[in-house]
């Protein structure tokens, strides 16, 4: 930009740089007013295990009933063999005893085959999940579009055949085109046996018949009616009859010529040479047997060779049908040329009819055989042959953490404080489907109850369960002494929705120490907490005290100089729907953390509500630890 030369460049930096001092003054007092009421601010603040829970896993509910008379009933096993028994009747136990001991040896056996299914079923559901990817990424087979058949075009009439057929070629053969020439040869029609004469081939090559006597008198052409005989002319001396030279294959039989009357030796024929040779040649016998007429001469004869002919075969003997065969003869060269049979090309691969097929026989089509619908149909056969896999999974991973179970509690222990009511033979007991040992125990009170089969292996005996009556609303606690080894034949366990209601249940015994209040056969509420495989010391902070912004989630944590600074945080899952798992190892339970909203929830207040104050109380830290 370019300024006037009296432009007051003074009064313009003098503006710029007090806007800039202006700016930093409201910047810094700005600062200081922020730093000053975040010095004098003071916020709550609070322990974080005061404000946190722990998670041990997911609640079940169910329900039982009170008694006051307990009876531990052992049934025998078929699966289990019993090595040794350490009570009699009569004798009196007590909780912890130890009743008996089954063989350690089958159920070790029983526990590996247990895996060996479980393994057995996960291999079974992971050639599923192989099978199903690969029917998902088959391609449909696509039916293929037929056109609709072209009406048949009206077939072009076949001109009638102009040329003569020949069975036999000789120098009278007349062909049906050509010159004679290499680039036009003569081109006779054939039969497939047709034969050439030894005259075609002497006419062929241009070889003159050695026999015939040249004349230069011209050949008279004979006439169709017979000459009369002349009355004046000598008879001539007999002469010999000449023989006509012989044809491959003569077209008519040969006629013998009568004997001439005896004449005058003296006299001479009226024609000679050639002539007289053609004449003899075409003389054909009166069919009365009488006088000898001569032939009329045909009207064509090949011209002296050499000359280059072809003969053909065409179909229905039509020259103007497609060639069949033939070959080709250059008399110049003394050489044949042969042609090949005419092979049509043969029509478009047609896809084979599997209309009528053999189900038993795979033909292939180059894709798949299966249409859209059957590949969907067969994608839904193998999603829920996958779901009845992974319930089989998870059945066997069952009987597995049950096999496992009963090798764990080989030793049976009394349950109860009581007396060895009976004891019987396995046998009798098996027969009689009745227990072959009973413990009946008389003091404090004992709850039973149900409790779903995929709690099995998270519920053990020695848990502790919460139970509320129904009849005073006072809540006891209960420790599980028991939980039986078979599936209830009818259950009584109260579906609160967490759980399978289809799937089998198993009954549990607790007993509660401090039984005031209770009555015999009185009904309670039962909550089981079951062990869940994510359970873990981690920190569930209560959610209002978690804040985020564009860092993130954080906290208002109390640090070393007795205020709040924001630390950003990791979290997991929330529980219960009000506490957020914390992940990061910034945050213990011996922390403080302020409420992260209002005026006065700002990054460097000072901490009130802790147990102890820096300044204040001999060195202690707002954490209450040692300064």
């Amino acid at each position: 930009m370019n300024l006037p030369a009296n432009f007051p460049l003074k009064k313009v930096m003098i503006t710029v740089v007090s806007v800039v001092i202006v700016i930093a003054l409201i910047i810094t007092g700005v600062t200081v007013a922020v730093n000053g009421k975040a010095a004098n601010a003071t916020v709550d603040v609070e322990q974080v295990s005061n404000i946190s829970t722990q998670y041990w896993g997911d609640q079940s509910s169910t329900y039982g009933n009170a008694t006051s008379d307990f009876v531990q009933e052992l049934y025998p096993d078929k699966e289990k063999a019993i090595s040794k028994i350490f009570v009699k009747e009569g004798d009196t136990v007590k909780i912890g005893d130890t009743l008996l001991q089954y063989d350690t040896t089958k159920l070790q056996l029983k526990v590996e085959s247990k895996e060996l299914e479980e393994k057995k079923k996960k291999y079974e559901l992971e050639q599923a999940e192989k099978e199903l990817t690969k029917l998902q990424n088959t391609a449909p087979y696509v039916e293929p579009v037929i056109p609709e058949p072209e009406p048949e075009p009206t077939p072009t009439p076949v001109p009638e055949s102009q040329a003569e057929l020949y069975t036999e070629i000789t120098e009278h053969s007349k062909p049906f085109k050509g010159a004679g020439t290499e680039e036009d040869p003569y081109v006779f029609l054939c039969t497939e046996d047709a034969v050439l004469t030894k005259g075609f081939l002497l006419k062929l090559l241009g070889v003159t018949d050695p026999r015939a006597t040249p004349t230069p008198t011209p050949t008279p052409t004979p006439s169709a009616e017979p000459t009369a005989q002349p009355s004046e002319v000598p008879t001539a001396a007999p002469q010999p009859t000449v023989t006509p030279e012989p044809t491959a294959k003569p077209t008519t039989a040969p006629t013998e010529a009568p004997t001439p009357a005896p004449i005058e030796p003296t006299e001479a024929p009226t024609v000679s040479g050639m002539a007289w040779f053609k004449q003899m040649t075409f003389t054909k016998t009166n069919e009365t047997g009488g006088e000898s007429v001569p032939t009329p001469e045909p009207d064509f004869t090949l011209p002296d060779g050499p000359f280059v002919a072809r003969f053909e075969v065409h179909e229905q003997d039509n020259e103007n049908l497609p060639l069949v065969k033939g070959w080709q003869m250059d008399g110049d060269k003394i050489s044949a040329g042969f042609f090949n049979e005419v092979i049509s090309e043969p029509d478009d691969i047609q896809m084979p009819d599997l209309s009528n097929a053999d189900p038993g026989i795979s033909y292939d089509t180059g894709g798949s055989m299966y249409t859209a619908e059957e590949l969907q149909q067969m994608i839904a056969d193998k999603k829920q042959q996958i779901q009845d896999l992974k319930l089989n999974v998870k059945q066997a991973a069952h009987d597995l953490e049950k096999a496992k179970l009963d090798l764990e509690n080989a030793t049976i222990k009394s349950t109860v404080n009581g007396v060895v009511k009976s004891l019987t033979d396995l046998d009798t007991a098996m027969s009689t489907s009745s227990p072959f040992l009973v413990v009946s125990g008389g003091d404090g009170f004992y709850i039973t109850a149900s409790l779903n089969e995929s709690l099995l292996g998270k519920v053990h005996v020695g848990d502790t369960v919460m139970a509320s009556s129904w009849e005073n609303g006072q809540m006891y606690e209960a420790e599980i002494v028991q939980i039986s080894d078979f599936p209830n034949d009818n259950s009584n366990y109260y579906y609160d929705g967490s759980s399978n209601p289809n799937s089998s249940t198993y009954q549990f015994t607790a007993r509660i120490a401090d039984a005031d209040g209770l009555k015999n056969g009185m009904g309670l509420d039962i909550t089981l907490k079951a062990a869940s495989d994510n359970a873990s010391n981690a920190i569930y902070l209560f959610k209002a005290y978690i804040r985020s912004d564009d860092g993130g989630k954080y906290v208002l944590k109390v640090g070393d100089d007795n205020r709040v600074h924001k630390t950003y945080i990791k979290t997991g899952k929330t529980i219960y729907n009000q506490y957020l798992e914390i992940k990061s190892d910034t945050l213990t339970e011996e922390d403080y953390v302020a409420f992260p909203y209002g005026t006065s929830a700002i990054d460097g207040a000072k901490a009130n509500g802790t147990e102890e104050n820096t300044d204040e109380n001999g060195g202690i830290d707002a954490r209450g630890l040692d300064a």
